[in-house]
């Protein structure tokens, strides 16, 4: 039988909680669903690296802002050299140590560089934006994945559920059986093949218990729990299903296009690509900065006569303002190339963004295709049900009065058991692909637990 996560490809947020509480249950206690994704999401490492990633963009966003107001810089240097130097008070050569110091303040101030500032402040927002979208759409694939890993352990659950009653069956078979066989009624031999039967029951309820404790430890991996020791899920409350909770694939498709996180970020990125190309024409335009400062040095050698160093300092001193033009003539073409790659960036984020939704389409008709087709397999596969569960009852009755060996017994067994198992997956695939439709028109996704 095909396995079911080989049809899993997510669900939404949720579909049972059976504790309303955010924290993570005690040991023994059982999971819901909105539970366990709550708990991936505060401890999910992936999902903290995208918002370190979100909160780096929201940096660089503050830091261009910030870029707008003027530079204030301080300098000041000393030195100290040892040669020969001119006495301007004995009018003669000496040679002797010479201190040098100097210390000065100074700012720039732009006030016109091709609006390259203001756009970059603009760009800088709109990445933040579509970083934010990227946290989001992290979450709803942990969501998803937590939810495929879930669901799992529901088809599990059931097949299991399922198994045992077959073994418990079979079981009440060998138990009549042996009486039949005690009394002088039955030969041994039908003792045997009874027995033969319930053994491989019994081993198939040994590996369905097995699966279910492996979906259980792949859940509490993804949830990254240290120990997978007495962890368990909370099993929903099923709703009926009739075929008419299927929706049109052209509404889902009209409301997700507008709502998901991914298209969301490719939008903001477009809009990014655009701030570029205008970035990239104020490069050739021209560029004007006010400048102003103040400075002053101090010079002083050994055994020099009369050094005043208040005095110095003062006559020394220097303050300056004035403006900067700095016209673009010829930078080997190179801010022309820049506009030239940046429509190309735009033309690409365009088509970037035409192909998400060419994506989303195909997903939601997929899944809508997919619902359909489950829902079909679903009614056959109940009907299927009903006619082998009376076919095995009725060929039961035969067996118990000697109208049937047990091959035919076992193959009755066998079929009503298959039409169980493939009605059990039908039915938690279609609910699966309801709540992919659900998940992309942002729909309440929670079964009463």
């Amino acid at each position: 039988m095909q396995t079911l996560r080989s049809i899993l490809v997510g669900w939404a947020l949720a579909t049972t909680m059976a504790v309303s509480a955010q924290e993570a249950p005690v040991t023994g206690q059982a999971w819901g669903l909105e539970q366990c994704i709550e708990h991936a999401r505060n401890n999910n490492l992936s999902i903290k690296r995208q918002q370190l990633n979100a909160d780096y963009a929201r940096n660089q966003h503050q830091q261009k802002k910030l870029e707008l107001l003027p530079d204030l810089n301080a300098s000041g240097s000393y030195r100290s050299r040892s040669g020969r130097v001119r006495d301007e008070n004995a009018f003669r050569v000496i040679d002797v140590t010479t201190q040098d110091g100097n210390v000065g303040i100074s700012s720039n101030t732009p006030l016109f560089e091709g609006f390259t500032r203001r756009n970059s402040i603009k760009k800088g927002e709109l990445d933040w934006q579509a970083a934010v979208k990227d946290v989001e759409k992290a979450e709803n694939d942990m969501a998803l994945n937590i939810t495929s890993l879930y669901m799992q352990i529901l088809f599990d659950k059931e097949l299991l559920e399922a198994a045992r009653r077959q073994y418990t069956t079979v079981q009440l078979q060998v138990d009549r059986t042996q009486k039949l066989v005690e009394a002088g009624s039955l030969p041994e031999g039908h003792l045997l093949e009874v027995r033969s039967l319930a053994a491989r029951d019994a081993l198939n309820v040994t590996r369905l218990e097995n699966n279910l404790t492996l979906s259980l430890l792949d859940l509490a991996q993804a949830l990254d729990l240290e120990s997978a020791e007495g962890f368990d899920i909370v099993t929903p409350e099923m709703p009926e299903l009739s075929g008419a909770e299927l929706v049109e694939s052209s509404g889902v498709y009209d409301y997700a296009v507008n709502n998901l996180p991914q298209i969301a970020a490719s939008e903001w990125r477009l809009r990014s690509s655009e701030q570029e190309v205008a970035i990239a024409k104020g490069y050739l335009m021209p560029r004007l900065s006010f400048n102003i400062g103040w400075g002053t040095y101090v010079s002083k050698y050994d055994g020099q006569e009369n050094f005043d160093f208040r005095q110095s300092f003062e006559d020394n001193a220097s303050r300056y303002y004035g403006l900067s033009l700095s016209v673009p003539l010829f930078n080997a073409l190179s801010a022309r190339t820049g506009v030239k790659n940046a429509r190309i960036s735009v033309l690409n984020s365009e088509y970037a963004l035409e192909q998400q939704k060419q994506v989303l389409r195909k997903e939601i008709q997929q899944a809508h295709a997919d619902a359909q087709a489950a829902f079909r397999q679903y009614e056959a596969g109940q009907s299927a049900v009903d006619s082998y569960q009376e076919s095995f009852r009725y060929t039961e009755k035969r067996y118990n009065v000697g109208m049937v060996n047990s091959v035919d017994y076992n193959v009755a067994k066998t079929e009503y058991m298959k039409a169980e198992s493939d009605f059990i997956q039908a039915k938690y695939t279609y609910l699966l692909r309801l709540k992919i439709l659900d998940f992309y028109q942002a729909k309440p996704l929670c079964y009463k637990s």
